[in-house]
């Protein structure tokens, strides 16, 4: 079970590592996104009530500080991503390795489709190209990371967690 003290601070940490860290990585304003990194670890590892507080709690945050244009878009596609990742929260011996990873890609790929179309709206309707290339390169680059932490923390350490 996790502390609600730590996770308030957790919260804080990735809240305020996305504003500060992902700015001195952002390749021509295409930033990795550490929130969903942290929603997708957190919702796969406590379940869906901790992601979609995670995810929601997060987007909120996201939302105040005034970073995107349109309110409540990452509290909505953050708390999807949690609640579709809390579903593989101990599956990783049940699913096929292969198909519990192509999971948590396809979750990835739809939430990143999600906000890409509803932000990059008027790209989409019309230079459906330069849609497919922003989608792409944002999902990319926070993909990277994650499959670079995959090798560090890998989900199947999870396996069997306690939780709530």
């Amino acid at each position: 079970m996790m502390q609600w003290s730590k996770f308030i601070i957790l919260l804080f940490c990735v809240f305020f590592m996305q504003f500060y860290l992902a700015e001195f990585l952002s390749i021509n304003m295409i930033r990795p996104d550490f929130i969903t990194i942290f929603v997708l670890y957190t919702a796969i590892k406590f379940g869906r009530f901790y992601g979609v507080i995670a995810g929601f709690i997060l987007g909120l945050l996201t939302d105040l500080a005034g970073v995107g244009s349109y309110f409540g878009l990452s509290s909505l596609t953050y708390s999807i991503s949690g609640y579709l990742a809390g579903y593989l929260k101990d599956q990783y011996n049940r699913l096929i390795p292969l198909y519990f990873h192509l999971s948590w890609v396809v979750i990835i790929l739809f939430q990143f489709i999600i906000y890409s179309y509803v932000r990059y709206q008027y790209l989409f309707e019309t230079d459906f190209i330069l849609f497919l290339e922003k989608w792409m390169l944002t999902m990319g680059y926070t993909m990277g990371f994650i499959l670079v932490l995959q090798l560090i923390i890998p989900f199947k350490v999870y396996y069997h967690v306690e939780s709530s």
